[in-house]
């Protein structure tokens, strides 16, 4: 028996893990223990469906030397979209930075998505013993900022989501010229592969999903877009001050 708008659920929370990024290279993993916010729109064919709220807040763990963040985010659709899907998602966890390595504390998600609920809180420490390298939905995509990105170079990030582990395989594909609000930016080109990925959407397939990064040392995601059965899906920042300024 499906659960009714649980095909929501992929989705959501592959934009939550890609706005992520841009939350980790903006804030520049900041010594302030003072939650900062970055707001984002998502816009399907040209309209704005949802909003998401992302916020980033070092949390000093007791007898730990190495840096361990918070990172909160809510997802919520807004006009026509809250009228037909009602979703309003809360997704956390807590990282540690370890000589370059992601590796999650805990996990976190409240999903109410019309008539379908679902919460869940997983904690990482014997999970990766048996899985290195494994993250969740919010911590997955921190690991591409880690990378040296040439062309033709991919990595695989297995990701826990509901209980299941995925190898989600990106690559960098191509380097282009691309302009955002008046200004153009050199990127490189990501290609995020889920074909391997249970996705339990019946009437919404993604097709294909794209990030284009700044290629530059801050590797702002400027721009992601998703190609499904429904239309384009992209995401982009509302802060723009904090976009045009980073470049």
């Amino acid at each position: 028996m499906k659960i009714p708008y649980r095909r929501n659920t992929f989705i959501v929370y592959l934009f939550v893990i890609v706005l992520l990024n841009l939350c980790f290279n903006t804030l520049g993993f900041s010594e302030t223990k003072d939650t900062e916010k970055l707001e984002f729109s998502l816009r399907w064919r040209g309209i704005i469906g949802g909003k998401s709220t992302i916020g980033c807040q070092e949390i000093p763990l007791p007898d730990l030397k190495q840096k361990s963040y918070l990172f909160q985010a809510e997802l919520k659709t807004v006009g026509l979209a809250d009228f037909l899907f009602k979703i309003k998602n809360e997704y956390s966890t807590l990282v540690i930075l370890d000589s370059k390595e992601i590796l999650p504390v805990w996990w976190k998600v409240k999903q109410r998505e019309k008539n379908y609920k679902y919460q869940e809180k997983t904690d990482f420490d014997e999970l990766l013993k048996k899985e290195h390298g494994l993250q969740n939905p919010l911590s997955a995509l921190c690991v591409l900022i880690l990378e040296e990105w040439d062309i033709g170079d991919s990595i695989i990030i297995p990701v826990l989501t509901q209980k299941e582990i995925f190898p989600v395989k990106v690559q960098a594909v191509a380097e282009e010229s691309l302009k955002i609000y008046g200004k153009t930016f050199d990127t490189i080109l990501l290609d995020v592969d889920t074909k391997n990925v249970k996705t339990d959407i019946t009437s919404t397939k993604i097709r294909e999903f794209k990030i284009w990064l700044t290629n530059d040392d801050k590797k702002l995601p400027i721009l992601m877009k998703a190609n499904t059965s429904v239309g384009s899906i992209t995401v982009l920042l509302d802060n723009r001050e904090e976009l045009l300024k980073a470049n």
